[in-house]
């Protein structure tokens, strides 16, 4: 429930210090990127991997697709390791992006988009698998930060082995239906 209240009103600081067990930091980073310039707060670290918020554009809203790749760009070139978060001015949504890095492969954008009036479970979930405890704070490193982190924002994989089997359980549920004479309302039911 916390987590959803923070979630909702935007309090960044207090959702990651105080429920997710991230340190304090306070950092700033400018720069420009197709002649706006960007302003990301941090607002909290973790071993080195840090939380970033970036404001929003001069008409209130986040930066499109394109330039948030860019914008990553230039944050990893201070923080290699980094979460961040686009909000709009009306503070009704929020763009979390996190990049997956491996050697000898491209860099794989992983984002989720949460909207206010939204309950935010898979946001939560996500967020909950890169919580920490106390008791861990003495073992913790970066290597442990970000393969949390991965396993939280990489889902497509496990998205599409589940659409995959998903297919196959549809496809056998189907030959088992019997009294609906039309394929459509088959699958349908399937």
């Amino acid at each position: 429930a916390r987590l959803r209240e923070q979630l909702r009103t935007f309090d960044f600081n207090k959702l990651f210090i105080e429920e997710l067990g991230w340190d304090r930091h306070t950092s700033h980073l400018d720069f420009p990127v197709d002649g706006q310039t960007f302003t990301l707060n941090a607002v909290a670290q973790k071993r080195g991997m840090v939380a970033y918020v970036c404001d929003p554009l001069a008409d209130g809203s986040p930066p499109d697709y394109a330039t948030r790749r860019k914008v990553e760009r230039q944050v990893s070139r201070s923080v290699l390791e980094h979460l961040i978060v686009y909000v709009d001015e009306a503070k009704t949504a929020q763009i979390w992006q996190w990049v997956k890095r491996e050697p000898g492969k491209p860099t794989a954008c992983r984002e989720h988009t949460y909207y206010r009036n939204q309950p935010g479970d898979a946001l939560i979930q996500k967020l909950q698998a890169i919580a920490f405890r106390l008791a861990e704070e003495e073992t913790l490193s970066l290597v442990d930060v970000t393969r949390r982190t991965r396993k939280a924002f990489d889902v497509e994989r496990v998205t599409k082995r589940f659409y995959d089997e998903f297919r196959k359980q549809h496809a056998a549920f189907l030959k088992f239906i019997t009294g609906i004479p039309v394929k459509e309302d088959q699958e349908w039911y399937a």
